[in-house]
């Protein structure tokens, strides 16, 4: 686990990462995308687990709460984060059910 405080030079400024997950969504929120170039990306990637934010356990949030807190911080936001493996523990691992011909093909008229 690491404690990530990430900064930017203005409120307006977007952070650059995509959230996802929630107590809603009954999932542990995780950081779904990262822009290139933005403050996120020196700190954050694709798979990245967010424990806490600013001292809150995101067990008990739900993700518009979560989104809510990240939009409110302001220019620095403390994030207590689980480094992920960039997804590679939630690829499918069985047949594919769909192929782009299969789907093409339902929808012919």
């Amino acid at each position: 686990m690491a404690q990530v405080v990430m900064q930017k030079s203005s409120s307006g400024e977007p952070w650059g990462f995509r959230l996802a997950g929630g107590k809603d969504y009954r999932q542990q929120l995780y950081v779904k995308k990262v822009e290139t170039n933005s403050v996120a990306s020196r700190y954050l990637q694709p798979g990245d687990n967010i424990l806490a934010i600013g001292g809150v356990d995101t067990k008990t949030l739900s993700h518009l709460q979560a989104q809510q807190m990240i939009k409110r911080s302001g220019t620095a936001v403390q994030f207590l984060i689980k480094k992920g493996d960039g997804f590679a523990s939630i690829r499918p691992t069985g047949p594919i059910k769909f192929s782009a011909a299969r789907v093409q093909q339902m929808h012919s008229y």
